[in-house]
């Protein structure tokens, strides 16, 4: 059985062109080397210039003994974890610093293991008969790099089964692994080929001291923010890293305490109908990017005033009928045990527990009792499972209790209306709703907050997606009131 990934919902920027470059090389190299040992045409004395020998101090091996392979299993599972980490860490710092981090891991490995080698072979001679050549080091370095800077993220991948069955040729499947989990099965495959191909144990601490090479460096560059990881990295997602300055200075400390940092949707990938969801989050950054630039520096967006009832759903009334009939379930006495039931399911990400004890509160019907948040964390891990009858329902609670999610609710109708149910007629109707209340006096001036202007930017990609315009349009840029 073989895999391929294809895709990755790790927020990427560049192309992997040196990635794939790489690849290309070498099984250039491969094919035009052992391959041709294996078929006779050459002798491996030939070839054995190319790999890092330890007779003497040849710096071109440095290099050179990074595309050569003389194990053919060992050489496609590295290419294919090379292509793995390879997505992750170019798409984040691009292909000049991908290939300086790649081959400037390799150089060090190399240079050092042939400069302490040699040495030692004036005081044991058969030192000087070992050699050495492979991938490796520079994919423990990837390796290392993408477990700080995307631990969490997934990996979509192909599965291709090759073994004969029912008159057909195996078959295959496409499934997600967290980019952690794919480590891990590296890691397991270099333990077999270390205990059945035997490579010596000198071997594996060059494999340490790459992993820490990398692991090193992209802590550095995290801390300096030289990489952008929309705070799917290993501090962000860990609080007991915050305090410490050497792993997070202070004003990305207070950004992550503000929650100010956009944090990526499940629900928005799952109804994702781009190849990779990342595409589809870097084009909502691309337009954010270009309308915070602008409203940042205070330029107020006109846009049409709502009622009294959307006002209540960006700002909350506590005198509403929505929070009267919640004040009104959350005394009930089965509430709050049932309630609590209900998070420890969600949190353990068990639908079939989180939904028995839903159905219970329905039962009761004390369902209007449950917070917002609450509902989103039901609805994003319906939404995980396509429950979209489910997550429907849940949104159309929350757009009920007219709180502050209200309008991220309706953001999320329009999506399934869309997208699952096909009806971009409906869609546009929960769309038109989405709007602010612009304050007192203001005659429909006001300056859109962060979150209201993530919701705008949304909103009109859908509505463009339906083929209908947005609501509202900006005034000339001579009409514009700046701040």
């Amino acid at each position: 059985m073989l895999f391929f990934p294809l895709s990755t919902d790790a927020p990427v920027y560049h192309w992997p062109i040196a990635t794939v470059t790489l690849i290309v090389l070498n099984i250039a190299a491969f094919c035009g080397t052992s391959m041709q040992v294996y078929y006779g045409h050459l002798d491996l004395e030939q070839i054995h210039w190319l790999n890092l020998t330890f007779e003497q101090i040849d710096p071109l091996q440095w290099i050179t003994q990074s595309f050569m392979h003389i194990n053919p299993f060992d050489f496609l599972i590295n290419m294919l974890f090379l292509w793995s980490f390879g997505l992750v860490i170019e798409g984040k710092v691009g292909a000049f610093w991908f290939t300086a981090i790649y081959f400037g891991t390799h150089l060090i490995c190399a240079a050092l293991a042939q400069t302490i080698f040699y040495s030692l072979s004036f005081a044991y001679p058969p030192i000087a008969d070992w050699y050495t050549s492979g991938a490796d080091n520079g994919i423990y370095a990837l390796l290392a790099m993408a477990l700080i800077w995307a631990p969490e993220n997934e990996m979509t991948c192909v599965f291709v089964v090759l073994v004969p069955r029912m008159g057909k040729m195996g078959g295959g499947f496409v499934t997600e692994f967290k980019i952690a989990s794919l480590a891990t099965g590296f890691l397991f495959i270099q333990l077999v080929l270390f205990f059945f191909l035997g490579p010596l144990v000198w071997q594996a601490g060059f494999h340490l001291l790459s992993m820490i090479m990398g692991g090193v460096l992209a802590m550095f560059m995290l801390r300096r923010e030289w990489v952008d990881c929309e705070d799917w990295d290993i501090v962000a997602r860990n609080e007991w890293l915050h305090p410490y300055p050497l792993f997070c200075s202070k004003e990305r400390r207070v950004r992550l305490a503000h929650n100010e940092d956009i944090k990526y949707d499940p629900v928005t990938v799952a109804l994702s109908t781009t190849s990779s969801p990342t595409v589809s989050h870097a084009a909502y950054m691309a337009a954010r990017s270009g309308s915070m630039s602008r409203t940042t520096k205070g330029q107020r967006v006109s846009i049409n005033q709502i009622g009294k009832s959307n006002q209540n759903a960006t700002q909350g009334t506590s005198n509403s009928p929505a929070s009267a009939r919640q004040q009104e379930a959350q005394s009930h006495p089965e509430f709050n045990r049932t309630a609590m039931l209900l998070r420890q399911a969600i949190s353990q990400n068990s639908l079939m527990l989180a939904n028995q004890h839903f159905n219970k509160l329905v039962e009761l019907q004390i369902a209007d009792g449950l917070s917002d948040q609450t509902l989103f964390s039901f609805v994003k891990l319906s939404a995980s499972n396509k429950d979209w009858i489910s997550v429907m329902r849940l949104l159309q609670m929350i757009v009920a209790h007219n709180g502050a999610m209200a309008m991220d609710a309706r953001i999320r109708i329009a999506q399934l209306q869309l997208k699952v149910l096909h009806q971009p007629n409906e869609a546009i109707k929960t769309l038109n709703k989405v709007q602010f209340q612009p304050p007192a006096g203001k005659k429909g001036e006001h300056v859109l907050s962060e979150a209201q202007q993530k919701l705008i930017t949304q909103r009109d990609a859908l509505l463009k997606q339906c083929g209908a315009a947005p609501p509202y349009t900006d005034k000339p840029d001579a009409q514009r009131s700046v701040d």
